[in-house]
């Protein structure tokens, strides 16, 4: 890069080392849950156990399996399952290397639960519940994250076979059946950015696109959290023009990057997500909106901003919890007095 006077910043000295380093904090049996990264299988072993801590809020449900197999599995938290309030959707793990989205959505329903209906949950869960169901799904791209932990730990994509061609996956962010193909995806199979062959032709992606359109009438939020750039971004992807909801949209964006910003300092940048961050289309947010009509969809970029990268340290999952925590009880509160 030098003799191409090109400029440049090295924001990891050793990638291995960094990886060696988060190694030694995975499912460690002498730390809290929330204290270390988990396999796939740990991970819904958790919300099975949370869902039979808290059975008169809480159940888990399998929308649908992965292409090699796997369950995806989401644990739905509500005030009272006999009577469905409107829907608020949270998930990570789509792209399979951005390990802490995992933890951080997986907290925020451990601590729906855990202080739904007392003091400490008065102004947040208590609110929340009372008002929306809360469905928490950690990890959708279930083959991709199994494969970070027994293969490529950088890996990103789901890990279906192309046609003609050695490389494997297609990126589950591209590949939603809305404006699919356009600005900001690859034709390329190797690329980390392959849009697919078809719109939506991922397994993974017919399924939770089925899902999420299944509940447009009660559907009132959706976020994709990713990581890493701190960035909370609403819709168009595929285009930097502006959708007819923007101003309530970004007014959420507002709240909610203020509630998080409130908790530890964070500091996050908000607004769409081809102005913010760049063009992407076939994406989950922008399908969210488009087609299911959830006018308050967003991609969320969690911590940090480089230093660590994909690599987030565990030591980071509580605080990064905590502060989207506070997010997700400032975007209910919006949308109940911006419905």
């Amino acid at each position: 890069m030098k003799e191409l006077d090109l400029n440049y910043q090295i924001m990891i000295e050793d990638v291995q080392e960094a990886i060696n380093y988060e190694a030694q904090f995975k499912s460690k049996e002498d730390t809290s849950y929330f204290e270390s990264y988990h396999t796939w299988e740990e991970v819904q072993k958790y919300i099975e156990d949370l869902a039979a801590e808290f059975p008169s809020h809480a159940s888990v449900s399998t929308i649908g399996n992965t292409y090699q197999g796997r369950p995806i599995k989401i644990i739905k938290i509500q005030k009272d399952p006999s009577k469905p309030k409107k829907t608020i959707w949270i998930d990570g793990g789509l792209h399979a290397r951005e390990w802490i989205a995992v933890p951080t959505v997986s907290y925020i329903a451990d601590t729906v639960l855990r202080t739904y209906g007392t003091a400490a949950g008065t102004n947040s869960s208590t609110f929340l519940l009372d008002n929306f169901d809360l469905y928490v799904a950690p990890i959708l791209n279930v083959d991709g994250y199994e494969y970070t932990w027994n293969g490529d730990r950088m890996w990103r994509k789901t890990r279906s076979p192309n046609a003609k061609s050695p490389c494997v996956g297609t990126d589950p962010n591209r590949n939603w059946n809305f404006h699919w193909g356009e600005a900001g995806s690859s034709t390329q199979a190797c690329s980390d950015s392959y849009q697919g062959p078809s719109p939506a032709s991922e397994v993974e992606v017919q399924t939770i696109q089925s899902y999420l359109c299944g509940l447009k009438d009660t559907l009132v939020g959706y976020i994709n959290f990713h990581a890493y750039s701190q960035l909370w971004m609403s819709p168009w992807g595929y285009t930097d023009a502006l959708p007819a909801d923007y101003a309530d949209q970004n007014g959420l964006s507002a709240a909610a990057v203020a509630a998080l910003k409130s908790v530890h300092g964070t500091v996050y940048d908000y607004g769409t997500i081809s102005n913010t961050i760049y063009p992407a289309s076939g994406s989950s947010a922008d399908y969210t909106y488009g087609v299911c009509g959830v006018k308050y969809s967003y991609g969320v970029e969690l911590r940090d901003t480089g230093k660590y990268g994909f690599l987030l340290p565990p030591n980071q999952i509580i605080p990064s919890g905590e502060e989207t925590y506070a997010a997700i009880i400032a975007m209910a509160k919006y949308i109940d007095e911006h419905p």
